[in-house]
């Protein structure tokens, strides 16, 4: 599409269209049609002037030769200068009537503080002002000769051209609209505009006036309030979506303890049964309270309120302790540790860093096959200790990674079903970035995915020998 509009036809941009030859008139009636739309034109106070100066010099003539008969030269001189002095009066508050009236108009037109400009029929600019220049970002000696039209998308040109020729044919007598103007530096601003006619007495069209303001301001917060809006919207469908899936997961596993429950105190079971569905129950349990855990830490984080106890930790204790309970409650994975060697000490508070790498390997498992491996790895490097933790499940695809620590934001397209309200992964984030830290993902799609976090280094442990990998799981 043309900036300036240079390829469409000249038929479309002109309002009056393609003049045929035979339209062209002889020059006398050209004369002719002038004088007389002149006189149709002319003002009663411009007749009644020239009607007093016509009669003037009449009588000065009238004068001259009844004294030209009589041979007196000194009232034929008098006469003459009187009726020259008449004509000289007229012609100078003619001119000073008319130089206040374009001073006048001048200054009105200059001072404006909306863009002011005359169009031809043609949509050609005959005159503007500053104020338009500085919105087209154009000379102002420039504006004359350019045509409205090179100012606006092709696209919207073709409707510029058909109101305006609504407004020529008087169907209309004012039009107006808003439409995004490309200014000469190729940016673009929106121009509300609005057109009127301007007519001599006799009705004849003489040129269109037009203002101009820049809108660009009212569109943008248009265009904002309709995201903030959206973006509402969808908070509301996400809160929605969370409230009904909080509520059947408090409802599943508040069933399953109820059930078990029963079974127990109904009797009749050995202790092996008994030790089993305890086990099941207080999986259930440790469910609602994660549930109840990341909603309270959400709100907090969402205020501001959550405060962190920062103390100097080695990251490597961490990831053990980790690894030991993560074993112990998933006894269908292989939870390996690779503990790089002299991890530095970080600053950080201990109980919610326990608390991400707990998310991050309750996610690995989740998203892993039966008896898959999950491989916790530390190590230092460029000033911080990166924390990975490696599954072999079903992988992330590349357009919902950057969706993927979003509130509410989970990926569900696996086999099966997997339990989680969408909230571990944002809670994770923020987390990390109170330590300074960063967190991202590194994932395909069926390959496993590897999440990483980093935590800034305050100092360097003293060497001790610590086993470079470590093998846990319980068949």
């Amino acid at each position: 599409m043309s900036a300036i509009g240079k390829d469409t036809p000249a038929d479309v941009r002109s309002i009056q269209g393609q003049r045929p030859p035979k339209a062209r008139a002889k020059v006398t009636s050209r004369f002719l049609s002038r004088v007389l739309a002149w006189a149709a034109d002319m003002r009663w106070r411009d007749g009644l002037a020239i009607a007093f100066t016509a009669v003037a010099v009449a009588g000065s003539a009238a004068v001259v030769a009844e004294a030209l008969r009589e041979n007196d030269d000194t009232v034929v001189i008098l006469a003459a200068v009187a009726a020259l002095l008449t004509v000289a009066g007229q012609t100078a508050i003619r001119r000073e009537m008319l130089q206040r009236l374009a001073e006048s108009r001048k200054y009105w037109f200059r001072s404006s503080p909306r863009g002011l400009a005359e169009v031809d029929a043609d949509l050609q600019l005959m005159e503007g002002n500053s104020r338009l220049a500085s919105l087209l970002a154009i000379d102002e000696m420039d504006l004359a000769g350019r045509r409205l039209t090179a100012f606006f998308d092709d696209h919207d040109v073709v409707g510029i051209v058909t109101e305006f020729r609504r407004l020529l044919d008087g169907a209309v007598e004012t039009i107006e609209s808003d439409d995004l103007a490309i200014r000469s530096d190729n940016a673009r601003i929106w121009l509300h505009w609005r057109a009127t006619a301007v007519r001599r007495r006799n009705g004849n069209f003489e040129h269109f006036v037009i203002t101009f303001e820049d809108s660009t301001q009212k569109h943008l917060a248009e265009d904002a309030a309709h995201a903030n809006l959206a973006e509402l919207e969808k908070l509301n469908h996400m809160k929605t979506e969370f409230t009904s899936m909080v509520s059947h997961e408090f409802r599943t596993a508040l069933t399953g303890i109820q059930g078990m429950s029963e079974l127990i105190n109904g009797g009749g079971m050995n202790p092996a049964e008994v030790h089993e569905y305890s086990g099941y129950i207080f999986q259930e349990a440790e469910r609602v309270n994660r549930l109840i855990t990341d909603m309270l830490d959400l709100d907090r984080l969402e205020a501001g309120k959550m405060k962190l106890q920062m103390i100097p930790m080695d990251l490597n204790a961490v990831v053990e302790g980790v690894a030991v309970r993560s074993s112990v409650v998933s006894s269908n994975h292989q939870i390996r540790t690779e503990l790089g060697a002299n991890v530095p000490m970080v600053l950080g508070d201990s109980d919610r860093l326990v608390q991400v790498i707990t998310n991050l390997v309750s996610n690995a498992i989740k998203y892993s096959p039966e008896g898959g491996e999950v491989l916790i790895s530390t190590l230092f490097a460029k000033g911080g200790v990166d924390v990975s933790i490696r599954d072999h499940g079903v992988g992330i695809p590349a357009d919902f990674i950057d969706r993927l620590f979003g509130r509410f934001e989970r990926y569900e397209k696996s086999p099966s079903k997997v339990i989680g309200t969408g909230l571990g992964l944002a809670i994770a984030r923020q987390i990390i970035e109170m330590h300074s830290g960063k967190i991202w993902v590194e994932s395909a799609e069926g390959s496993g995915s590897v999440f990483h976090f980093t935590i800034p280094a305050v100092a360097t442990m003293p060497e001790a020998k610590r086993p470079s990998s470590q093998l846990r799981a319980v068949a």
